[in-house]
């Protein structure tokens, strides 16, 4: 059986409240469990209070509700695509876990507030967002979450769980398996941005912290964190984040930290924030003009007509200001 999309709005799937989804679960359903799934509903979070409530309120067969939460490695397609010139591993649920995922997605970013400087995964918010916060820089430090996604462990999974309202044991054992892939979240599952942001939410509060310390501007997009401002660069700015990751499950990239300061371009999100307004670098401008050339010429290839098609879009956007 496949869940219908138009369903994962509700908060309880196909069931329309907690009297609902209690009368469905009869005798079995106790007093603890009951009050559970009133509260669950009360805070507008997927009322997963065990695997039978799981199974009504999907209308999946309970058996196969045991195999998604005790064998959700199963439930995956994994393959590569590239990013640039490495592989990137995904690992993409089927469509029955998929929509599980969807679900819980939906609703714990509904119920989640995120960091001001949080600019990816959040809805009205983008790369462009976060870019425009570094506008009129005069130096920029970029660093890089390692792995993002893989390095984000079951553990820190039931902490974000927790944050959001979870309480019971079989509520959190039961949603972090289904959100994690051997123990640890996965590129690939519609689940992974919000629940990655939730988890990562006391070290964005640290660093925000250390940016108010020395008065700077902090934006976080997914895992590119960046802090700019002006005169100059805190010498020890590098070193001060680097210290906020220890003992923790993420790392920074030791390939990808850059300290950049005028007159050198400043670039955040591949968008230029020195000067007035964000701009396109000069690379993406002459790769847009070649692409308006062959668009004049009518010498673009129709599986190529949508790509470029956007790329022209996006220039647009950015010269409007966004």
């Amino acid at each position: 059986m496949r869940l219908p999309h138009n369903l994962l709005e509700n908060v309880g799937l196909l069931t329309d409240g907690p009297k609902e989804l209690i009368a469905s679960l009869g005798e079995g359903c106790g007093v603890e469990e009951a009050d559970e799934i009133v509260r669950l509903f009360s805070l507008g979070l997927p009322p997963v209070t065990s695997l039978k409530a799981l199974a009504v309120m999907t209308g999946y067969n309970p058996g196969f509700i045991w195999s998604l939460v005790d064998r959700p490695e199963k439930y995956y397609r994994v393959f590569d695509i590239p990013k640039g010139r490495q592989l990137r591993r995904i690992e993409a649920p089927r469509v029955a876990l998929k929509l599980i995922q969807k679900w819980f997605s939906l609703h714990f970013e509904r119920q989640w507030k995120p960091h001001d400087a949080v600019h990816g995964f959040v809805r009205g918010r983008s790369h462009l967002s976060a870019a425009r916060k570094h506008v009129t820089a005069e130096w920029v430090v970029s660093v890089d979450i390692e792995n993002f996604f893989p390095s984000t462990l079951k553990t820190d999974v039931r902490a974000a769980l927790v944050r959001l309202g979870y309480r019971s044991e079989e509520s959190l054992a039961t949603i972090e398996r289904l959100c994690c892939r051997y123990e640890r979240l996965t590129q690939g599952a519609p689940s992974s941005p919000v629940v990655a942001n939730i988890a990562l939410d006391l070290l964005d509060q640290k660093i925000a912290a250390i940016a108010d310390h020395h008065g700077v501007i902090f934006t976080r997009y997914a895992d590119d964190i960046v802090l700019s401002g002006r005169d100059r660069a805190p010498a020890n700015i590098l070193e001060e984040l680097t210290a906020i990751f220890e003992g923790t499950s993420w790392r920074l990239s030791a390939q990808k930290q850059s300290v950049s300061h005028l007159p050198d371009r400043l670039k955040v999100h591949g968008l230029l924030v020195h000067g007035e307004h964000v701009r396109l670098t000069k690379g993406y401008r002459n790769r847009l003009r070649a692409f308006r050339h062959l668009s004049d010429r009518g010498a673009i290839r129709e599986a190529d007509q949508r790509r470029i098609r956007g790329h022209l879009n996006y220039s647009q956007q950015i010269e409007r200001g966004g």
